[in-house]
């Protein structure tokens, strides 16, 4: 029943910013504020690393939209949602230099090194120098909700009607256009794109990954992350609403309401499938993907068969995005402005420290080694230094509840 309002107000377009946002106000508006699912609180833990803010820099004005943050040699490149643009020095968060164009922004910033990427709601994509110069703007035929890639002086950008566009980076003109089937009703998602070895890929609504060829805008494959499970077309949907991971000869993807696959590159043949579900996405460290599932657990998966090494639990519901890899850790910020490091071996929670009151959002970055940057729904964005492992006789391996068994046994379906 939850899912069925819940997919609802997303196949009707609305949109409240974050998945998990948008999931607590349906719930709230059609079953009250007893039914909302209750977030697991915090026990008392004294940090086993050494976690340290560095600087902390308020951007600006901000609507809670993960616009991501772009970082290239020691500079960051943020955007807020009034369309401001600024440059900012990685190591202090001095400012160097600031854009307003007042316009909405809907997709963050990308780059290469020379030139900076971003899209506007009125559906334009820009273009700019690392000096903040405008050097072109291309109108397209739909709002960019997704960030767009860059290679080989390529733009590939995905619209909200699912068409893939090609551009060149130099002067911003058309190169080709590649309109993708999709389901007659959708969630309205960001469907990202990644790229390798002249093919883009993409996952579609209705569990579907597509290959296209770079060099030209034709389809190369078509398969299937996942079935369709139910019986009308709302329990159906079935969406691949995050990034698909590659590694070497192999791409993964999962689905918000099916599996997690394994797929072979060069024909999208499925080598292994599992029951899991994400609207958030995965990370890699080379050997095991690391989910985050819609309720918040945290999940390692083998990358040869699929096999889940671990699951912690101890964070249900309180709006855990996807996490990042940064030495033997994986780390996950949460509604409360908490940053939870976890170890990318046993998923043992290792470190906590709160930034301040206010969401982790959904794009944090890493700057080197051992320096992250986080962005809050405040408009701040926070450098925090990961450092060493701390001897500390007073950790309870009591608090990190680790549960090795099926996901769909245990998880409460939304």
């Amino acid at each position: 029943m939850k899912f069925v309002f819940l997919a609802t107000f997303f196949l009707t377009g609305c949109f409240f910013g974050p998945v998990q946002e948008l999931h607590d106000q349906i719930e709230e508006t059609y079953f009250g504020n007893d039914f909302l699912d209750f977030p697991t609180p915090l026990y008392d833990l004294k940090s086993n690393v050494d976690l340290e803010v560095i600087w902390q820099e308020n951007i600006g004005e901000h609507d809670g939209r993960n616009l991501d943050i772009f970082h290239a040699d020691d500079f960051l490149y943020v955007a807020t949602s009034d369309g401001t643009i600024k440059k900012l020095d990685s190591k202090t968060g001095d400012k160097l230099w600031e854009k307003k164009l007042e316009i909405t922004l809907t997709s963050g910033v990308v780059g290469d090194g020379e030139n900076i990427i971003f899209s506007s709601s009125d559906g334009f994509l820009w273009c700019m120098d690392n000096n903040g110069e405008l050097i072109w703007k291309t109108l397209l035929a739909g709002e960019i909700n997704s960030l767009p890639i860059i290679y080989d002086s390529k733009v590939v950008v995905k619209l909200n009607n699912y068409k893939i566009v090609q551009l060149n980076i130099i002067d911003g003109s058309i190169l080709w256009a590649y309109q993708a089937a999709i389901p007659p009703l959708t969630f309205k998602s960001e469907g990202k794109l990644v790229q390798s070895n002249k093919v883009v890929y993409l996952g579609l609504p209705g569990g579907k990954m597509i290959a296209i060829d770079s060099p030209t805008g034709g389809l190369v494959w078509e398969a299937n992350i996942s079935h369709a499970k139910g019986a009308t077309d709302i329990e159906r949907a079935n969406d691949i609403t995050s990034h698909p991971v590659i590694d070497g000869p192999i791409i993964y993807g999962i689905t918000t309401n099916g599996d997690i696959s394994a797929l072979d590159r060069k024909n999208g043949k499925t080598i292994w499938t599992r029951p899991l579900s994400s609207f958030y996405g995965m990370v890699f460290d080379g050997f095991n993907l690391f989910i985050t599932h819609d309720t918040g657990s945290i999940y390692a998966v083998n990358k040869e068969d699929g096999e889940i090494k671990w699951r912690q639990a101890d964070f249900q519901y309180r709006k855990i995005g996807t996490g990042i890899i940064i030495d033997d850790y994986i780390a996950f910020g949460d509604y409360e402005g908490y940053v939870h490091l976890l170890s990318i071996n046993d998923g043992s929670i290792l470190g906590r420290i709160k930034l301040e009151d206010a969401q982790i959002l959904n794009n944090i970055i890493k700057i080197d080694d051992s320096v992250l940057a986080f962005m809050t729904a405040a408009g701040d964005l926070i450098c925090l230094r990961v450092g060493e492992i701390i001897i500390n006789n007073e950790f309870d391996a009591e608090n990190t509840k680790l549960i090795i068994d099926n996901p769909e046994e245990k998880e409460e379906e939304i």
